[in-house]
C-alpha cells in the first residue's frame, strides 16, 4: 500500500506555560540543529502541524524522504500584455504505509523548541532508536537570528556538484511559521525536479478585446506545462534560513544525483 502527502488548576497552568515555553522563534533564537540540519547525522524533524503532532508527522517525512516517487505539474502562464509571470505547482508524494508501519513508535525525541505558545505549534528533534544507546547525550547550541550570515545560497535556485543537486525554496514567513517551513522545503525539491525535467510543453492562445468600438487590441497568452515523475531516494534538508527583514523563510535541500530515478533523466543521457 502506498501513503501520501499533499508537501489543563488552569490559570496557573497557562501562565507557567507562557513563561517557561515562550516562543523561541518570537525571540528571534533557533536551535543549530534546525538552522544548520545538514551537521546532525541521522537527525529527523518534525512539525506539529495541520492536526499532527511533531512525531507523526517526523514519521511520515523519514518514510517520504527515505523513499517516494513524486507526481506533479507546474504551469508558467505568460502573455504579451503583462511582462510578469505566473507559475501554478500542484504536486504529491506517494511513499509505502509498509515503512510508515516500521519506523512508528521507533523515534525518540531529544530536543524541541516551541514555535508558538498561543497556537501550540512546535519542532521537534528525533532519532531513531536502533542508533543510540543508554548512554547517549544530546545538547545543541541555540542561535540568535541578527548572528546569522545571509547564506549565498538563497540568491540561486538551483545548484550542482560532481555528487549532488540542490534546489532552494522560499516561502513567506507571514501566517502560520510551521506551514510557512514545510513550504519552503517542497519548494526546494520541486525546485531540483523541475531544474532537471526537460518535457516542456507550450500552448499559445491568441487573444482579441475591444471597448467602446475603439481600435481592436490582440495578445497572445503562452502557457507551458512541466509535467514531473520522479523516484526520489535520501532527501535531506541541509539548511534554513529565517529572512525576518522580508518576512520569508529559506530552505535548502540537496539529493544525489544517482538517487533521482526518472524517464526523464534516461532520455537527457542518451541525447
Amino acid at each position: 500500500m502506498i501513503n501520501f502527502i499533499h508537501s489543563n488548576i488552569k490559570t496557573l497552568f497557562f501562565s507557567a506555560l507562557f513563561f517557561l515555553s515562550f516562543s523561541a522563534s518570537a525571540s528571534n533564537i533557533y536551535p543549530e540543529w534546525f538552522i544548520f540540519q545538514g551537521r546532525y547525522d541521522n537527525l529527523i524533524i518534525g512539525y506539529s502541524y495541520g492536526g499532527l503532532s511533531s512525531v507523526e508527522d517526523a514519521e511520515n517525512m523519514f518514510c517520504a524522504y527515505n523513499e517516494c516517487i513524486v507526481l506533479g505539474t507546474l504551469e508558467i502562464y505568460e502573455t504579451a500584455a503583462e511582462d510578469d509571470l505566473l507559475k501554478n505547482s500542484n504536486y504529491f508524494y506517494y511513499f509505502s504505509t509498509d515503512s510508515l508501519e516500521e519506523i512508528h513508535g521507533r523515534l525518540i525525541q531529544i530536543d524541541r523548541f516551541d514555535v508558538s505558545v498561543f497556537t501550540k505549534d512546535y519542532i521537534s528533534a528525533f532519532v531513531i532508536d536502533s542508533t543510540i544507546d543508554s548512554t547517549f547525550e544530546f545538547e545543541a547550541p541555540r542561535i540568535k537570528i541578527e548572528d546569522l550570515s545571509r547564506p549565498q545560497w538563497i540568491d540561486k535556485d538551483f545548484m550542482e556538484d560532481d555528487q549532488f543537486y540542490y534546489g532552494s525554496g522560499m516561502y513567506t514567513a507571514i501566517g502560520n511559521e510551521n506551514d510557512g517551513w514545510k513550504t519552503a522545503e517542497e519548494q526546494a525539491i520541486f525546485t531540483i525536479l523541475t531544474n532537471l525535467a526537460i518535457e516542456m510543453h507550450e500552448v499559445k492562445i491568441l487573444t482579441q478585446e475591444s471597448y467602446n468600438n475603439e481600435e481592436e487590441v490582440s495578445y497572445i497568452e503562452q502557457i507551458y506545462f512541466l509535467k514531473l515523475k520522479y523516484l526520489l531516494r535520501n532527501i535531506s534538508i541541509i539548511e534554513r534560513f529565517p529572512d525576518r527583514a522580508n518576512k520569508l523563510y529559506y530552505a535548502l535541500a540537496r539529493i544525489a544525483k544517482n538517487d533521482i530515478i526518472s524517464p526523464m533523466l534516461k532520455q537527457k543521457s542518451h541525447q
